[in-house]
């Protein structure tokens, strides 16, 4: 079949001669083919030209962040060694305040920077002092540095585990301390001590459980430690007598008292007032029988007289 064939007349202007050219159907047809696929080709040119662009930028773009991240990795290790020296002073000193407490062995000063376990006492056995020493590198990778990050963590877990012990301890001890007899119940002087003696009013040897404190009738008496009144009433031979339970096997009792500033149940601050010297009982003058007993045991009260 033959091809369709179409004029093209082209008039430039009444004078002049018209053009004619004529196209067959196939070479429009092959021209737009040829068109069709140039246009895809410049398509496809212009997508490739913007993707490796867009693919420079970013690669730019991650260039950057890569550097600043190896800045701010440089940066994070000179801190953490930082940290880990100022880590390794507190863990000196939370072994110097172990020592000063009582709570570690005093060898633990020697093994500082040494491998191993602290030794520590008996009371304070549930310690153990972080002794690994953490070698940092300058300019570590990415998981060496987070395992020093790691280690640093587990090294400050454990000092603050350890200077938590030693604040429990010294709260402890100042429970214990404001429960132990450690005052003068009155102001005086010291007349009958304690131990063995001659009864002033029976004349027979006779061992002195307390120690006798002579002063002028009506003065102060005070408790020598936090407490509370087990007794506060009229005990035959030592007159009015006030005995306080201390906690911690600590207990004293104060005799011949001529009143009461308390009543059995009430709970006493060292340094309270709780009564007055008296002559009640069998005494021949003014003064104050004070005791200190240790686990149901008299014992010298001078040895707890701190002030």
């Amino acid at each position: 079949m033959k091809d369709k064939t179409y004029s093209i007349i082209v008039v430039t202007d009444a004078t002049s001669t018209n053009k004619e050219f004529v196209v067959s159907s196939k070479l429009i047809r092959n021209s737009l083919l040829a068109f069709t696929a140039l246009m895809l080709i410049f398509g496809f040119m212009i997508f490739d030209y913007l993707t490796i662009s867009f693919d420079k930028e970013k690669m730019k773009k991650l260039e950057k962040d890569n550097v600043q991240k190896e800045k701010t990795i440089t940066k994070l290790s000179t801190e953490i060694k930082d940290i880990n020296g100022r880590l390794g002073k507190i863990d000196d000193y939370t072994k110097r305040i172990l020592v000063a407490v009582g709570l570690t062995s005093p060898n633990a000063l020697k093994e500082v920077g040494a491998g191993g376990p602290a030794q520590v006492s008996n009371i304070g056995s549930d310690i153990e002092l972080p002794n690994r020493v953490i070698n940092l590198e300058p300019n570590p990778p990415k998981n060496k540095l987070i395992n020093q990050v790691n280690d640093i963590g587990a090294n400050t877990r454990q000092i603050e585990k350890s200077l938590k012990f030693v604040q429990d301890h010294i709260n402890d001890q100042k429970i214990r301390l404001a429960h132990t007899p450690s005052l003068w119940p009155t102001r005086g002087y010291l007349t009958d001590v304690f131990g063995w003696r001659r009864n002033p009013i029976t004349m027979k040897r006779q061992f002195h459980g307390a120690q006798d404190i002579s002063t002028q009738l009506g003065n102060p008496v005070i408790a020598t430690a936090d407490g509370y009144i087990l007794i506060a009433e009229y005990k035959g031979v030592l007159g009015n007598l006030i005995h306080i339970d201390h906690g911690f096997g600590y207990q004293t009792r104060y005799g011949h008292l001529s009143s009461f500033n308390i009543k059995e149940g009430d709970r006493v601050k060292r340094g309270q007032v709780i009564g007055k010297v008296g002559n009640t009982g069998r005494s021949t003058a003014p003064h104050l029988h004070y005791e200190v007993i240790y686990q149901g045991k008299q014992i010298n009260p001078l040895n707890f007289i701190l002030d």
